[in-house]
Formats: C-alpha cells, sequence, structure tokens
C-alpha cells in the first residue's frame, strides 16, 4: 500500500512484494521496514531480464544454475567461473545483470523463495587480470540484498594463493552477519558444505564434476 500510494512509474506484480517481504535482511522475514529499504533501492530495469536478452554473457559459461545442485542444507546453488569474466572486456552491468537473472530465476521455486539459496565460486585460473574493485562492490551489495533473494552460504573454491590480498579488499564490503556465510575452502573440502553425490550436478570444469557445463547452458 505504502509503495502504490504515489506514482512511482510502476507497480509491482504481486510475487515481487511476497519476495520483498520473505526477504528482508535481518533475521525476521515480513520485516515492513526492511522490505522497503530493499524495494527503493531494486532496480525494476531486472523485471525485464530473460535469458533472450543476455544470450552472448550467458554462453560465455561465466555465471549459471547448475540444475540439482545443492548445499548440505538443502539449499540450490548457482555456479561462477570468475576467471571467464574480464572487466575490460565485459562490462560490470553484463555481469551483475547475469547475476541478478540467475537469482531471481531461483527464486520462482517456492523452497529457495522461502528459505534462500547458495553460491559457488570456482576460482581455477583466475588473476587480477578478473578483478576490479567496482565489479566486485556491485557484486557483493547484490549478494547482500540489493535483490530479493536471500544467499544462505558463499563457497570460494581453490582461490590461488595470493588470493589474502583480494580478501582484504573485500572483507569490508561484507556485513559480518552475511561474513559468517563466506567459507574459502579447496575442493577437496566441498563434500562437507554440499548435498551428498553432488559431483552428478556439478560442472565438469571442476574436478570432481559430471555434468557438461555447454549442456548445462
Amino acid at each position: 500500500s505504502r509503495w502504490e500510494k504515489k506514482d512511482r512509474g510502476f507497480v509491482y506484480p504481486d510475487e515481487m512484494y511476497l519476495r520483498f517481504a520473505r526477504c528482508s535482511p535481518g533475521p525476521e522475514k515480513f520485516n515492513a521496514k526492511a522490505a522497503w529499504k530493499v524495494m527503493k533501492n531494486y532496480d525494476s530495469r531486472y523485471l525485464e531480464l530473460t535469458a533472450a536478452s543476455m544470450e552472448k554473457q550467458i554462453l560465455s559459461k561465466t555465471l549459471f544454475i547448475p540444475p540439482g545442485l545443492k548445499s548440505s542444507e538443502g539449499h540450490s546453488v548457482f555456479y561462477m567461473r570468475p576467471s571467464r569474466y574480464f572487466p575490460k572486456q565485459t562490462s560490470t552491468k553484463e555481469i551483475i545483470d547475469n547475476l541478478v537473472y540467475c537469482m531471481q530465476v531461483m527464486v520462482e521455486e517456492e523452497k529457495s523463495c522461502t528459505e534462500g539459496i547458495g553460491f559457488l565460486a570456482n576460482m581455477a585460473d583466475w588473476h587480477f587480470s578478473n578483478f576490479s574493485v567496482s565489479y566486485c562492490y556491485q557484486f557483493m551489495m547484490m549478494l547482500q540484498g540489493r535483490v530479493p533473494v536471500r544467499v544462505r552460504l558463499f563457497l570460494i573454491v581453490n582461490p590461488p594463493s595470493w588470493f589474502g590480498k583480494i580478501w582484504k579488499i573485500m572483507r569490508p564490503m561484507l556485513s559480518d552477519d552475511f561474513a559468517k556465510k563466506v567459507h574459502v575452502i579447496q575442493g577437496s573440502a566441498l563434500p562437507e558444505f554440499m548435498e551428498d553425490g553432488f559431483e552428478s550436478y556439478l560442472p565438469d570444469d571442476m574436478e570432481t564434476g559430471k555434468v557438461d557445463a555447454d549442456a548445462i547452458v
């Protein structure tokens, strides 16, 4: 009612109001004040994102949803290969749109909408040329509530030995609550965080993955 009291140029569909309520920041769902903050910061342009409009970006296999991939707590998990993103070649807008599209598609499912999702970043072959502070900041903001999706788990897998330098830049971008959900691990530790049999749904560009990444995309 508060949103529609003024002419803001558009009205959210009912399912978006529900997502905002369910995914309001903090420990309590349906916190009207917190949900309102997310609504005001949300870019309505994201409502128009489609796979067709981002075909080239999605086909780059940088960020996508492997069907059936779940965490040990049963949350659906989406996947990223950050080494396929080059800030000098692809705009921040394109990769952020790719991120938002995947997150929003996942919460079309009731369980993901009510309980949240997970995120796995495969850091193999990642270099400084794949990083920019602006891109990192916007990415972290999206994971922390700029879109009405709760991220319950963030796995950074097989980072390079010098990743500590990047972590010093990243950590101040994260709330204390969200930082507790981030785990920097080696691939051998994945079974601790993933559902039994996860290898059958993991893209084959990870050592233990058994699914053709091209086929998934």
